[in-house]
Parts: C-alpha cells; structure tokens; sequence
C-alpha cells in the first residue's frame, strides 16, 4: 500500500526519534522510497523545527524534544488556557457525556471537572486527565487508547469504535498544535491524530480550546477540518479574516 507524504514523514520523524540520528541510505531502506525523496522529506522535518540535517542524514532536534514533553506544555500560557478552560466548563450541563484530549489545555478543563459536583461521564485518551478525574465521585470516567506515549499525556492506538458508538457525547473539547483555514486542526503525532479524527466523527459537538498562538500555525497532519469545528474558544480575538471566513462560532473567553 503506498504511504502518504505526510505519514511517510511521520515515520521518518518516528524513526529518528528513536535512533536519536540515522543516514538517509538508512531511512530509504526502512521505507523502501527513493534517496531522493527522503532528502525532500528532511528538508521539510527541519523547516519544522523537527529534526537537524546533518552531513548523509538527520538527527533528532532536542530543543524541540524538550518543549513538546507534556510537563514543559503544562507551563506554557497557564493563564490563558484557565481563562479558555472556564469558559468551555460553563457550557456543560449535568447528565451529560463529555470527551477531552489529552493537550496541555485540556488539562485545566479537567482540573476544574475534579471540583465539580454535576454527574458526569466523562470520555478521556489523557492518561493524566483520567488520574485526577477518578478521585471525584460524581464523575464516570472512561479511558480510551491504546498506547502510552513517552513524551505527552496521551494514550494512542487503535480503539474499538463500537466503545465511542455506546455513548451519545454531548461536547468533545480538544486543543491542537495549530489552526489554518486551509488545514483546520493540525498535530505532529500520527497515532494520536487517528484516534482524534474518530472522536470528532462520534461526537454531537466539538469545541476546540485554542489560544492565540495556535492560529495560523500549521503542523504535519489534520485530524479535523473548518467543517468539523462548532466552536473555537480562544483568549484573543484573531485576525479579521477568521471572523468572517469560518463555519464555527469564535468565543472570546473574558
């Protein structure tokens, strides 16, 4: 079957990430493609930040290792997502049935679901959100993935869809690494990007937490298209083409 660019770059970066460096006569032949085309794919990895050309092949970019590791993103813009992360938690209802991802942003919307009295099921693949969310209970917690990851809060892999289908999920709040009008919502984690596009398909309405930093910012894949957004909760408003130019509602959290 052949491999779309995006996903072949993503098991270059992969790959990498575990050897920490590798040669490009080496990485042509883990992904039986031309020299060539994985020369085109390091180029497009180091535009992003990701990875460091070297001589013959590429190394893995620590800096970039080190900031996108889950407790580093947890101190970044704390004060915005909290503002974003109150807002989104004034829109749920008792009874229902909400899902959140695993992002920095989310995180603070479950710290605010661990002090909250409502009954709720709650859906989550955040390995840390389903730890602080058990102590309270009112809430129903199910957890859902595969695979931990190493470097963030999230569980990965391939879930039985038939699990998602049992529920009717009121909100799915989610964050992204960016967001363009021509991409939508963007992430770098190819596993975690799958098991995002079928939780946007399984759920009623999904409300994404973005601060002003993530617009007009693009990462490797899309999980979710303008289309598929009902809402953007951000702290700023963006630029004047996002107000005129979107199918979903912006809110500006105060």
């Amino acid at each position: 079957m052949k491999m779309y660019a995006d996903e072949r770059r993503e098991n270059i970066y992969t790959y990498i990430k575990s050897h920490k460096r590798a040669t490009v006569k080496q990485l042509s032949n883990y992904l039986s493609v031309t020299e060539a085309t994985v020369r085109s794919d390091l180029r497009r990895l180091e535009s992003e930040n990701k990875l460091i050309r070297t001589h013959g092949g590429a190394k893995i970019n620590e800096n970039i290792e080190s900031k996108l590791n889950f407790s580093y993103r947890l101190t970044q813009r704390h004060d915005e997502k909290h503002h974003i992360s109150q807002n989104a938690i004034n829109k749920i209802q008792p009874q229902q049935c909400i899902m959140i991802d695993a992002s920095s942003t989310t995180y603070e919307l479950a710290k605010l679901l661990a002090e909250t009295s409502m009954e709720l099921t709650i859906i989550t693949n955040g390995l840390e959100n389903a730890v602080l969310l058990k102590e309270n209970p009112h809430l129903t917690v199910l957890i859902v993935g595969g695979f931990v990851s190493q470097d963030s809060n999230a569980i990965t892999g391939n879930i039985d869809s038939q699990i998602l289908e049992m529920y009717h999920i009121d909100y799915f709040f989610l964050s992204a690494n960016g967001l363009t009008l021509q991409n939508g919502l963007t992430d770098f984690s190819l596993p975690e990007v799958q098991l995002k596009k079928q939780m946007v398909q399984e759920s009623d309405k999904v409300i994404a937490l973005i601060d002003h930093s993530k617009f007009d910012v693009s990462s490797t894949l899309s999980f979710a298209k303008l289309n598929d957004i009902d809402e953007v909760i951000t702290n700023k408003k963006p630029n004047s083409k996002w107000l005129s130019d979107v199918p979903f509602k912006i809110t500006i959290a105060e």
